[in-house]
């Protein structure tokens, strides 16, 4: 089978064009994200990434921002930051391994979000003890009407009563 100069030529350029992307973005490196409760959406820069938990391919070049929300849930946000790693050591760092992000990785590489009931008062109240009561009866009619799950019931009680202890 006999190939055209233009067709070996077309082929060599789709070849080098088609990874221009990853010069720009870099390598990706799995990062994973959990919450408590499971369940939670993440955006990724903006971008809906899925629910937690999740194990999840984004590019070590550059900073990127995770948000995690869950209706009744304080919304989380945070970051995976590229840091230096070990090959970052060497002298001489430039050519491919430099354009794909070789000499970062993202820190950290998971994310255990332990998600903040919006039951929990940002303040005690005049009367503490009436607050913190009113608010655990909202969270049990929650309970009862199946809006959450038992589980869930007993994370948010202790987090009310971690808050009003302090």
């Amino acid at each position: 089978m006999k190939y055209t100069l233009s067709q070996i030529f077309t082929a060599l350029a789709f070849f080098l064009l088609s990874g221009c992307a990853t010069f720009e973005e870099g390598a990706n490196q799995e990062v994973k994200v959990a919450s408590f409760p499971a369940g939670a959406e993440i955006f990724i820069d903006g971008e809906p990434a899925g629910t937690t938990p999740a194990t999840l391919m984004i590019s070590r070049k550059i900073a990127h921002e995770v948000r995690v929300q869950k209706a009744g849930y304080d919304t989380y946000i945070d970051y995976f930051t590229p840091t230096p790693n070990a090959r970052s050591e060497n002298y001489v760092r430039f050519g491919l391994a430099e354009d794909l992000g070789q000499y970062v990785d993202l820190q950290p590489t998971s994310m255990n979000v332990e998600m903040r009931s919006e039951f929990v008062p940002q303040s005690t109240g005049g009367d503490p003890f009436n607050t913190m009561g009113q608010k655990i009866l909202e969270v049990d009619r929650r309970l009862e009407a199946g809006l959450i799950s038992p589980i869930e019931h007993k994370y948010i009680i202790e987090q009310i009563i971690t808050f009003f202890e302090q």
